[in-house]
């Protein structure tokens, strides 16, 4: 039992001892005291001073009247057991509802939790996350925990879970560029890369305050892209390319993505393309642009239930840095097949662009993509993008 469970227990205990036990104990057991007995008191006090005032006292309990010992027995303290136990009742009820109106126990037990993350096993974020969720429907005001899950949902690939929180936490007065940026790119993943006019203003409007805001910079890209804005698109990822370091895989990236714009652009006449560079990629027909990658997972081997898997393309021998394609799809049934294509692609990227990649199967128990989430990952490098055939994928735990 928690400490605070005791305390509870305990307090309640006292507040029943009060209701109930203290007023059978605490009050005076001998004869009260009547007018009579306070005219003797007073003609004491007045022995040394004039008659009239004794008179006048005595005067007094005469007209007030004096209580027979029939009446000071009525008056004497009556108690039902079943009105003090309904009090009590009345009571434990009372105190309930208050605490769970104004109580915040468990918002403790969630920051201690959050405090532990980093060495909880993978059933206890999710379980946390759940908890976390529960609290944030019963706190609707309270940003820390929207703040929080929807950056979880977000690097989770939940975009629309993450909007949802985005926006509770814009309407609740949040305008900080950061949030601005990543609710934009929130919504604009989860209308299926369409940008509305709300999420663009608030892309424009962290750029405003911020005009290196990575989020904001990549979402107006990406929607520039996909609207043929080439120019618009390559200016975006330019700005956003220099706030990466020049030897990062998300600067190499961003040049391949640019790399791909200023091609598009050229095809319309905009621009003359760029010349080919070792790190860009090699342009395929778009039909040829499939990636068909069978999962297979060892006898031996059960993955656990509710179990998430993410299947990464990236530039051939690429270990890091953001991927070309990405499908996340829940695992119910083994062996499983999962289609990376330019539908699937990310940030302006074709995969039909590409001749060969390095594909990555990761099976999070989490919900979070990553390596360090991983129940179990496998990777393979030179997968030909377009083969007849599909890529087979051997999961293992080692």
């Amino acid at each position: 039992m928690s400490t605070f469970a005791l305390a509870v227990a305990a307090l309640i205990a006292l507040a029943v001892a009060m209701v109930l036990l203290l007023p059978r104990l605490w009050h005076r057991t001998g004869r009260a005291e009547t007018n009579a007995d306070w005219l003797i008191l007073r003609q004491k006090e007045l022995e040394d001073d004039t008659e009239s005032l004794k008179q006048d006292a005595a005067l007094r309990v005469v007209e007030e009247g004096d209580a027979s010992p029939d009446a000071l027995e009525t008056a004497a303290p009556q108690y039902v057991w079943w009105v003090q136990c309904l009090g009590a009742a009345l009571l434990i009820a009372g105190t309930g509802w208050l605490y769970l109106a104004l109580g915040a126990w468990e918002d403790v037990e969630i920051a201690e939790q959050l405090a532990r993350l980093e060495s909880a096993q993978p059933e206890d974020v999710i379980a946390l996350i759940d908890r976390i969720e529960n609290r944030a429907e019963a706190r609707k005001a309270n940003t820390d925990y929207a703040l929080l899950l929807a950056e979880y949902y977000l690097s989770g690939n939940e975009p629309a879970a993450a909007a949802r929180y985005f926006e509770r936490l814009i309407v609740a007065g949040a305008t900080a560029p950061e949030i601005l940026g990543k609710a934009a790119q929130a919504e604009f993943l989860a209308a299926d890369r369409v940008l509305s006019q709300k999420a663009r203003l608030r892309a424009e409007q962290a750029l405003a305050v911020d005009p290196a805001q990575s989020a904001a910079l990549a979402t107006l890209g990406m929607a520039a892209f996909e609207d043929a804005d080439y120019r618009g698109a390559i200016t975006y990822w330019q700005r956003l390319r220099a706030l990466e370091a020049p030897s990062s895989p998300g600067h190499a990236m961003l040049g391949q993505v640019i790399a791909r714009a200023e091609q598009e652009l050229a095809k319309a006449g905009g621009l003359a393309p760029t010349p080919p560079t070792a790190d860009s990629p090699s342009p395929m027909p778009a039909e040829q642009g499939v990636t068909s990658v069978q999962v297979m997972l060892p006898t031996e081997l059960s993955a656990p239930t509710g179990s998430v898997m993410f299947v990464l393309a990236r530039p051939a021998g690429a270990e890091a840095g953001m991927p070309i394609a990405v499908a996340r799809e829940p695992v119910d049934t083994w062996p499983t097949t999962v289609t990376l294509s330019d539908a699937t692609s990310m940030a302006g990227q074709r995969l039909s662009d590409f001749t060969s990649v390095s594909v990555e199967v990761q099976i999070s128990l989490t919900g979070q993509p990553g390596r360090d989430n991983a129940w179990s990952w496998a990777r393979r490098d030179n997968v030909m993008v377009g083969a007849d055939e599909p890529v087979h994928i051997l999961l293992s735990r080692d």
